[in-house]
């Protein structure tokens, strides 16, 4: 899976294709920079989606609240790693 930053996504976050094989996170969301922390917030969270998309979990995968608060206790559990 490659990982690519572009300059906006069409008024997206981030993205990802898994037929395709990557995740692209935009450094702009309306017109704003996002901070290195909405940035990984929003690789996790596209991350679910290619975990869940692999899995056949389409419900979940298509699930916004689900991959939202999974995404973000992973998230949260990485960070806290000692």
């Amino acid at each position: 899976m490659n990982v690519k930053s572009v300059d906006n996504l069409d008024g997206k976050l981030g993205e990802c294709c898994l037929a395709a094989g990557y995740i692209k996170i935009a450094r702009q969301f309306r017109g704003t920079e996002q901070s290195e922390s909405c940035k990984k917030n929003t690789f996790v969270h596209e991350l679910t989606h290619s975990i869940l998309d692999t899995m056949g979990e389409s419900d979940l995968n298509n699930n916004e609240k689900f991959v939202c608060t999974f995404s973000s206790f992973l998230l949260e559990a990485l960070l806290s790693m000692k």
